[in-house]
């Protein structure tokens, strides 16, 4: 009965107890989880480690590289010790770098082997070097000339100038300077990597000669602008180079830099000294004369001539007394020198076989007979009658003589079936000159100005007289052949081909009952009967001899003459309004027209051609070929290579924009048509 007032007390020791246990038990599962946790993360880690990650062993060369070689990783994710880098992936770029060898980067992803070999290249050498004379100061004269050395390293041309600074390689070279104006020289070097060289380079002079001579001879010499002597005169020098002046009372002053050099040691000068000039001042009535001074065209007014010499002085006009006079020019005293022809006369008197009227000189003198005196100059004479073909006449009243002739009349139809003209070609309204050419040479001289390799000169003569259009032939005309209705264009006809031309030709030789030039079976072209009056393309010959040498006394190079500029409205070619379409155009120059022009749409030249320089190219007859013609003995009549794949074109168009091609020796080729491509029709008298 004692007991039970403590059970309580007892009670509650017991469940101080029990909490206790089970704090412990709690603690004790917590320990439990954080110990498996730690073990999972090792364990996770561990297979991280085994599958994620990847190991690379780096070797790094040459062997002299690596007691100073070093690894640094660049970018990516990845551990880098001394040789060896742990990746955890994907592409990583590594450096590796060592003293006196250039660095090297290299990538590294999961294809790479795991092993990488990194061979570093050595530095390359610096070579320092400059040139001086044998130990002297270095003054600007020889500044100048040394700045000319050339350097070379094994032989290979690396720098010019006084100085070398460059880069090599480790390894043995030859380094040579060579200038025209010393001896050269060569050093051996054995260059290590890294290394920095200073070298000098003494260059040594060489030894030469000028001599000097004169015509005539006793000309002061001046070297550096100090006398030293009258020509003849040798003067012993070092390389280099010396202004030299040549004097002389009389003559004009001659200057001139020489150089003696390696390879030329003695220059040696023959001056042709020039007299000093004088004034002579001309003037003339009439003013519009020809004028000779030693027979060397000159223009009335100012000239400048050698003084102290005798000039003969000659001026004429046709219809003129020749003025001639010998002087003797002074340096001190300008000469004036006005002249004054007197005119000269002659009779003419021509009779007519029917009552006919005459003009001269355009102008209605009255009917015939016809009897004058006329000054002795050039004069056209016109006699017409109605129903009778008009004749002309230019002929030239001899002085203080009497000219007669009998001028006999036909008719329009007489006078065209005696000269074998063509008739359907006027009604078409198709003009033909005839002409009776000369000897000429064709192609172009090997120092004209604009010359190509396809301008080979041939000797050419004539036999034959021939017929040409003096227009291309237009839209219009060759709408009749072909058939096109309603073109009444005055345009030339372009975009045609050599054979669409040549049938052209045939159908007309029909149209008129002349033989056909041109063969052609089953419309295939097989060559040419040149025995024929038909119609055909002008030759090569013919159209060149039209554009330098008809009407001339001596060929041109341009169917205008032999000046290389153009005067505005002269023909159709690229003017400045062409600026747009095209890069090269004439400079300066004006013809109204941008494209295609009518056919006579400019003045005709002094042969009465139209647009032989411009508006479009021409076929002609010949064929084109690379072969060099045989250029032996004179060529009759001639008509070209016998074979080729495409024709010769002449002369320039709206789209020629250099001078050159304007040239008549000119000369392209072409299978098929062109745009700025027609033609113009000719055919033989006999």
């Amino acid at each position: 009965m004692s007991t039970q007032p403590q059970e309580p007390a007892q009670q509650g020791a017991q469940q101080a107890i029990d909490q206790r246990i089970k704090l412990a038990q709690r603690k004790g599962i917590g320990m439990y989880l954080l110990s498996g946790f730690a073990t999972l993360v090792v364990l996770v880690g561990f297979l991280l480690w085994l599958f994620l990650v990847r190991g690379f062993n780096v070797l790094i060369g040459p062997v002299e590289a690596l007691p100073s070689a070093q690894l640094r990783l660049v970018s990516g994710i990845a551990w880098v010790t001394e040789n060896k880098i742990y990746s955890l992936g994907g592409t990583i770029v590594v450096s590796a770098s060592a003293d006196t060898f250039e660095t090297k980067q290299v990538s590294i992803d999961n294809l790479s082997p795991s092993t990488i070999e990194i061979v570093l290249n050595p530095s390359p050498a610096q070579i320092n070097a400059k040139v001086s004379l044998n130990g002297a100061s270095q003054d600007e004269q020889f500044a100048t000339l040394a700045s000319q050395s050339q350097w070379f390293l094994n032989g290979q041309l690396i720098n010019i100038g006084q100085e070398l600074n460059h880069e090599a390689p480790p390894g043995t070279y030859q380094l040579s300077v060579k200038n025209d104006y010393f001896k050269g020289s060569t050093q051996a070097l054995n260059v290590k990597r890294a290394e920095v060289l200073a070298l000098d380079f003494d260059l040594q002079t060489i030894s030469g000669s000028i001599t000097l001579q004169s015509q005539p001879a006793g000309a002061e010499v001046y070297l550096n602008n100090q006398l030293v002597g009258n020509t003849p005169y040798t003067i012993d020098l070092t390389g280099g180079i010396f202004p030299i002046r040549i004097e002389s009372l009389a003559y004009q002053t001659v200057e001139e830099s020489i150089e003696i050099t390696t390879g030329y040691l003695t220059p040696n000068r023959n001056y042709q000294l020039a007299p000093k000039l004088a004034e002579l001042s001309i003037s003339a009535t009439p003013s519009t004369g020809l004028l000779l001074i030693n027979n060397v065209e000159y223009t009335l007014g100012t000239h400048r001539l050698a003084a102290n010499k005798k000039h003969l002085i000659n001026y004429q006009k046709d219809g003129y007394t020749n003025y001639t006079k010998t002087l003797d020019l002074s340096i001190e005293k300008p000469t004036s020198l006005a002249i004054e022809l007197q005119q000269q006369f002659g009779n003419v008197e021509f009779e007519t076989n029917v009552p006919a009227l005459v003009k001269v000189n355009q102008q209605n003198i009255g009917p015939a007979p016809f009897k004058q005196r006329l000054p002795s100059v050039e004069h056209t004479f016109e006699f017409s009658a109605q129903g009778y073909r008009s004749v002309k006449r230019t002929l030239t009243p001899r002085p203080n003589q009497t000219l007669k002739q009998v001028i006999n009349l036909q008719t329009e139809f007489d006078a065209r079936r005696s000269e074998g003209r063509p008739l359907v070609a006027n009604q078409m309204g198709i003009n033909l000159l005839r002409f009776r050419a000369d000897a000429f040479t064709m192609g172009s001289a090997p120092n004209e100005t604009g010359r190509r390799r396809n301008e080979h000169q041939v000797e050419v003569d004539f036999a034959r007289q021939f017929w040409v259009s003096d227009k291309e032939i237009t839209q219009a005309q060759f709408a009749a052949f072909s058939g096109t209705s309603g073109n009444s264009s005055t345009l030339p006809i372009t975009g045609i081909s050599w054979l669409q031309a040549a049938e052209f030709c045939n159908w007309l030789s029909i149209k008129e009952g002349l033989p056909v030039f041109y063969r052609f079976v089953n419309g295939r072209y097989q060559g040419y009967n040149k025995d024929s009056k038909g119609y055909r393309l002008p030759t090569e010959a013919e159209w060149e001899w039209l554009a330098k040498k008809s009407k001339r006394a001596r060929s041109t190079i341009y169917v205008w003459g032999n000046q290389d500029t153009l005067r505005d409205n002269y023909g159709n070619f690229a003017d400045q309004s062409r600026k747009d379409e095209q890069l090269i155009v004439i400079p300066e120059y004006s013809d109204g027209k941008k494209g295609l022009a009518e056919v006579g749409s400019f003045k005709a030249d002094r042969s009465g051609l139209y647009d032989l320089a411009g508006n479009v190219s021409e076929w002609v007859h010949d064929y084109y070929t690379n072969a060099i013609p045989d250029s032996s003995g004179v060529k009759m009549d001639y008509m070209g290579a016998t074979r080729g794949d495409s024709w010769v074109i002449k002369g320039g168009n709206y789209e020629s924009g250099r001078i050159r091609e304007l040239r008549a020796a000119f000369r392209e080729f072409s299978a098929s048509g062109k745009e700025n491509l027609g033609f113009r029709i000719a055919r033989y008298q006999k």
